[in-house]
């Protein structure tokens, strides 16, 4: 039985360490923010670099 609340406390620590250092609902949005933002503006670059000559020079 001693070993089994060893086992016990050992998993109970393990859990409370990864449970400090886990990533929260907020954080996890904020990336996904910051992430969404950059890829809009690295597609919107490449509609300015390519897209738009191209466009331009279109026959009206």
């Amino acid at each position: 039985m001693t070993d089994v609340k060893v086992a016990i406390g050992k998993v109970e620590t393990r859990i409370e360490h990864i449970e400090r250092h886990m990533l929260t609902k907020g954080q996890t949005a904020a990336y996904a923010l910051v992430a969404g933002i950059a890829v809009f503006g690295a597609g919107w670059w490449v509609v300015q670099q390519y897209l738009a000559p191209l466009v331009a020079g279109l026959p009206k």
